[in-house]
């Protein structure tokens, strides 16, 4: 993300650029505003953990940083990604691949580990982290902006509108932050030391670079894009001058920009072999960097001058009125209906393809080994979901002419599109945001997508009543929706499901919707835990979107009931994996397979070591959950 080679150059040149400032100490002489870039702090809190794909420890980190940023008076602001941008579209099938490569090179080694030797798995920490941490957020009273595109420009206009004494800096690990002028710090992450005691960053100016490398601040962005940003890297034509890597290439930019003395564009066809649409593109990618400025244009001068107006509101720092600009739920836009953060959503950048038509394009991966087909894969089990989401969202007039491009990758990790046609409901998102459907009728159609239209039955008591949204519970619907979709799937799944592996998945989240901690010795992760997870998680996914399109949570919440989740309680991977190995272990006992156990005495067989945990309330609630679930 960002500049290529730039982070590593400047964090590397001496004299230091970067100043030491300890965030503890600044806010015991005044009040401190920070903002936080939210996409790049999850990916940074995720590295840091023991395993990367714990909820749970997620959620300890950043209770516990934002706790020490209260206690010690430092307000801030955060700015979570939306839409990807479509000027970005080639950064984002760059990332597309990588990301299928490690996540397939890691299934390969866990379904291989026989020993269970690696620690984790996973290299990403998987989507449902997002709606986590918005989750976190809200519950700590903490301010989000969720952005329309991605949250960078967002961020430093927001920091530029809130100049003052107070406002500190930005934290992120984006390295287009290096060119911004927000007239503050900007902190990345990667130089971030936290403890309860101690919040020490690196600060970066956008004066002292200019000075450091003796290039004039207005010049900057035109820096960035020659070394290559997030739009200018792919530009086919260009030029690597025998280079071994990116650093070196910041160098050698650096240095031919610092040395100008020719125009700009004659300076451009020094580092590319450039098309008339190429020149178009660098011009937007250094516009990208202006916070609310004009272009001045001449002949072959490309430079952006800088006339700053406030696109953002400002906060009210006297007032502790930290951002005020938060974005209103609509029933008209559909970007208000996806940013709602108050709605399940786990993934809004994904909806890019309804903004910008004809492009209509995605993509999806996930944990599975390469030698999976994708007519057996997650995914394609999947495209029903995603296939209704997308219908869901294109209105009316547009449904004749929309269709779907969908990045996939064989088993050689070849890109691959394939194209096909949503499948549409009789009503799209508008209808259920302003209540023209029915809570029964979205209910009904959710249900018959998820294979679970007697769980309806029973909800809706054969169809002879209204459901109720005070007494809705969420959990269990997603639970047994989620289980229903896979079961219907299973016979065409790569692992034969059996029912002692649902059962440990049930007990597993029953644990943690009911906050029963249990210190479990740090284990290995294991292969089958880990891919039917997998398939647990990306179903899921879909069904949170699928219930936001739907305008579920809206309803439940509008109509006095419970509508909030957390999605730490539906799957922890510090849980599942010792609660696996135990119930694998006892599914063999003798006293287990008498098939005339109760539930209670099967499940305290299954997981003797926690028995006493199995409490009566626990007992109902398995029981009420396995009963609304159709096994194959």
């Amino acid at each position: 993300m960002g500049v290529q080679g730039f982070s590593t150059f400047i964090k590397k040149k001496t004299p230091k650029v970067g100043v030491i400032v300890d965030l503890l100490y600044e806010s015991k002489k005044k009040n401190i505003l920070i903002g936080i870039d939210g996409s790049s702090f999850i990916f940074h809190v995720a590295n840091q953990l023991s395993k990367m794909n714990s909820l749970i420890l997620f959620r300890n980190y950043i209770i516990e940083f934002f706790k020490v940023l209260k206690e010690n008076n430092i307000q801030c602001c955060v700015f979570v990604d939306g839409f990807n941008a479509y000027d970005k579209v080639n950064e984002h099938e760059k990332r597309y691949k990588q990301r299928t490569e490690l996540y397939r090179k890691c299934a390969d080694q866990a379904l291989f580990d026989v020993e269970c030797k690696q620690i984790s798995h996973y290299q990403f920490p998987h989507p449902l982290f997002s709606k986590e941490f918005t989750s976190i957020l809200k519950e700590i009273n903490v301010p989000v902006f969720v952005s329309k595109f991605e949250a960078d420009k967002d961020l430093a206009q927001w920091a530029l509108d809130n100049q003052s004494d107070n406002l500190l800096g930005i934290f992120s690990n984006d390295s287009d932050f290096f060119f911004f002028d927000t007239k503050c710090y900007y902190f990345p992450l990667d130089q971030l030391s936290f403890n309860q005691n101690s919040i020490t960053m690196v600060g970066y100016t956008i004066d002292k670079i200019s000075n450091s490398l003796s290039i004039k601040k207005n010049k900057l962005p035109f820096l960035a894009a020659l070394i290559g940003n997030d739009q200018t890297k792919h530009i086919r034509g260009n030029k690597r001058f025998g280079l071994k890597n990116t650093q070196e290439r910041a160098i050698y930019i650096v240095n031919l920009v610092k040395n100008q003395n020719c125009s700009d564009l004659v300076l451009i066809k020094e580092v590319y072999f450039v098309t008339p649409q190429d020149i178009e593109k660098i011009k937007n990618s250094i516009k990208n960097y202006s916070l609310e400025s004009t272009i001045i244009e001449s002949k072959d001068n490309i430079i952006i001058e800088e006339n700053s107006k406030s696109k953002f509101r400002k906060s009210i720092i006297s007032n502790l009125n930290i951002f005020n600009n938060q974005r209103k739920e609509s029933e008209k836009n559909l970007e208000d209906v996806l940013f709602s953060i108050s709605g399940h959503t786990s993934r809004i950048y994904n909806f890019s393809k309804l903004v910008y038509p004809p492009q209509y394009t995605t993509h999806r991966h996930c944990f599975e080994p390469s030698n999976v087909s994708f007519q057996n894969s997650i995914l394609h089990f999947t495209t029903i979901l995603s296939s209704h989401l997308f219908g869901l969202l294109v209105e009316f007039p547009d449904r004749a002419i929309t269709k779907i491009t969908e990045f996939v990758t064989d088993s050689s990790i070849q890109l691959l599109k394939l194209e096909y046609i949503p499948d549409y409901l009789p009503y799209s998102h508008h209808q259920c945001f302003s209540n023209q459907v029915s809570f029964n009728q979205r209910l009904f159609d959710y249900c018959k997508l998820l294979n679970s239209l007697s769980y309806y039955y029973t909800l809706s008591k054969n169809n002879t009543c209204l459901i109720n949204p005070i007494s809705f519970d969420f959990y269990n619907f997603y639970i047994i929706t989620t289980w229903n979709f896979i079961l219907s799937n299973s016979l065409k799944f790569t692992l034969k499901i059996e029912e002692w592996m649902i059962d440990t998945f049930i007990i597993q989240s029953l644990f943690l919707k009911n906050e029963i901690k249990i210190e479990f010795p740090l284990q290995n992760d294991m292969f089958q835990p880990l891919y039917i997870g997998e398939f647990f998680l990306v179903t899921l996914r879909w069904s949170l979107d699928l219930s936001d399109a739907m305008a579920l949570p809206k309803y439940v919440i509008s109509n006095g009931g419970n509508g909030s989740i957390q999605p730490c309680h539906f799957f922890e991977t510090i849980y599942i994996h010792p609660l696996w190995r135990m119930a694998n272990l006892n599914r063999k006992n003798k006293l287990f397979q008498n098939s005339k156990l109760s539930i209670t005495d099967k499940l305290k067989c299954l997981f003797d070591q926690v028995s006493n945990l199995l409490t009566p309330l626990i007992i109902n609630q398995f029981t009420f959950i396995k009963s609304q679930l159709c096994f194959q």
